[in-house]
């Protein structure tokens, strides 16, 4: 009996949450019901890094847009992406004329590859599942917040179209298609999706981000110290993440350390190295770069005895899950779906979406002992173990490919 194909199709499949499909296509690889593709428009990635049975369709031109495309994008921005975005839908229409997939599994799109306007084009015969990333499936913008001193910021894709056709090739897509089913990795954001499409009458589901146990677990902290040449007798905060918008809320954690005494405390930043406002005296700062390999990402996460989330808007971040799996408590902002994951005061602290003040009192609080870090990581870990593997997300996304496909 031949089995269905599914297609993972995502923008990009480096860092963040591409991630996401990445690991979901490595764990469908030992499902025997189903045939594994994973395409996206990203260069080819290293070999080794899906199993031997998942076929991965690159449509990468190259390194470099054609160059054509660099050309007409020095004049017109929105025209030269309009022309990768028809690329591009030609590339994925060959191949799924060529593949004939069963089902269709989209993973964050935001528009510089694809579009509505491109899915309201595939097959209608083709059920489609979209786990939502972000916002950007349902509005004009991935993330909105409020700046409680410049107003309100947005994150918006730039695409080819102005924003009202934007919304309104979504609500083509959602009310001509009726096999499009949702996915949300957190209830803030399935709320928001009942919101937006509650005339068309879809369906959402809640599957959590999970991480990989075997690189993501709790290893020897003095190790790990050692590992990054950082002082054990320091207190250290661990921040992580890209630092290229204020989304993140790296100024919030600035803001927080300048409130405090930071004399005994370590700060371990991995990522771009972001500007440093001023100096903090008595900080000591380390800085690693860029880590993309998942065994040093945990065991920058096993060197710091507190992990930092300062983020303004988010639907539940990877480094929080990432950060629990390692035994690290995180002190996070209450925004989105990070309290879903994080209990405050069992296996983490979180404070309001940037009050800095707020941040500095849980700093100030975690340097004088007065919350049990130990006690905080472990049950952290005991969380990520119960929700958060890839044996759990496996299960969830299985049994929706059951149902959909009526297997």
């Amino acid at each position: 009996m031949k089995k269905p194909r599914i297609i993972l199709l995502s923008d990009h499949a480096k860092g963040g949450a591409s991630l996401v499909p990445n690991l979901l296509a490595s764990s469908l690889a030992e499902h025997q019901d189903f045939e594994i593709q994973r395409w996206h428009f990203d260069p080819p990635l290293k070999s080794g890094t899906f199993p031997a049975t998942v076929r991965e369709l690159s449509f990468a031109t190259g390194q470099k847009r054609p160059a054509l495309e660099r050309i007409i994008k020095n004049v017109s921005k929105r025209f030269a992406s309009l022309i990768r975005c028809r690329r591009h839908e030609r590339a994925l229409f060959r191949a799924v004329a060529s593949d004939k997939p069963d089902l269709i599994h989209l993973h964050n799109i935001h528009s510089a590859d694809l579009n509505h306007a491109t899915l309201i084009k595939l097959p209608p015969s083709i059920p489609l599942i979209w786990t939502m990333h972000d916002f950007w499936p349902l509005k004009a913008t991935a993330f909105r917040w409020t700046e409680m001193e410049t107003g309100k910021h947005e994150l918006y894709e730039v695409g080819p179209w102005p924003r009202k056709t934007l919304l309104k090739m979504r609500d083509e897509l959602f009310a001509s298609r009726r096999n499009i089913t949702l996915v949300a990795p957190s209830e803030c954001v399935r709320t928001m999706t009942r919101h937006y499409t509650a005339r068309n009458h879809l369906s959402c589901d809640i599957i959590p981000y999970v991480v990989r146990q075997e690189f993501f677990s709790p290893p020897d902290r003095a190790a790990a110290r050692k590992q990054w040449n950082l002082d054990p007798e320091l207190l250290w905060i661990g921040v992580g993440s890209t630092w290229n918008n204020s989304r993140k809320g790296l100024d919030v954690l600035w803001r927080a350390l300048a409130e405090i005494n930071c004399r005994g405390i370590g700060l371990l930043i991995w990522g771009e190295m972001p500007a440093v406002p001023t100096q903090f005296p008595g900080l000591q700062l380390s800085h690693v770069g860029a880590i993309n390999d998942p065994s040093a990402v945990a065991s920058l996460y096993a060197a710091v005895d507190v992990f930092v989330c300062p983020t303004k808007a988010d639907t539940g971040p990877l480094t929080v899950i990432e950060s629990m799996a390692c035994s690290t408590p995180t002190i996070a902002s209450s925004v989105g779906g990070i309290p879903e994951r994080v209990k405050h005061g069992i296996n983490g602290l979180l404070f309001p979406s940037q009050d800095y003040r707020a941040l500095a009192k849980l700093l100030k609080e975690v340097h004088c002992g007065i919350w049990n870090l130990v006690e905080l990581g472990r049950h952290a870990r005991q969380y990520a173990n119960e929700n958060c593997t890839p044996n759990h997300q496996l299960q969830k996304y299985t049994q929706l490919y059951h149902r959909i496909l009526n297997m």
